[in-house]
């Protein structure tokens, strides 16, 4: 067993300076560890809001997330009211980073392809 122990650590030990903290789609990079983006290069100046919205789209990159997802992930869990917020946020986000960055998938929610 010390030996397994041993080995495991050494695999962990080595493999722990292989990971990295951007995710890159097409032109757009997100730095999860400064929680930034980037798009061609250029530093997109993104709300508090606006960058939770990416981060979790990117983060279910591939997947269809509902909006009541991206709302309970964005928003107060005491705030009943599903107000627009939401399609205020994904706009923004569309202006700065472009209208193909997120899909919509009419009566399911957003995605990222």
């Amino acid at each position: 067993m010390q030996e397994l122990f041993a080995r495991l650590r050494s695999l962990i030990r080595r493999s722990a300076n292989k990971t990295t903290n951007i995710i890159e789609i097409g032109d757009v990079k997100i730095d999860t560890a400064a929680r930034n983006v980037h798009r061609a290069g250029k530093l997109m100046e993104l709300t508090a809001r606006e960058y939770a919205l990416v981060e979790f789209l990117v983060l279910h990159h591939g997947e269809v997330v509902t909006r009541t997802q991206l709302y309970e992930h964005l928003f107060d869990e005491n705030d009943d009211t599903f107000s627009n917020l939401l399609d205020v946020h994904v706009s923004n986000v569309r202006k700065k980073l472009g209208a193909e960055f997120i899909v919509t998938r009419r009566g399911h929610g957003y995605c990222i392809e």
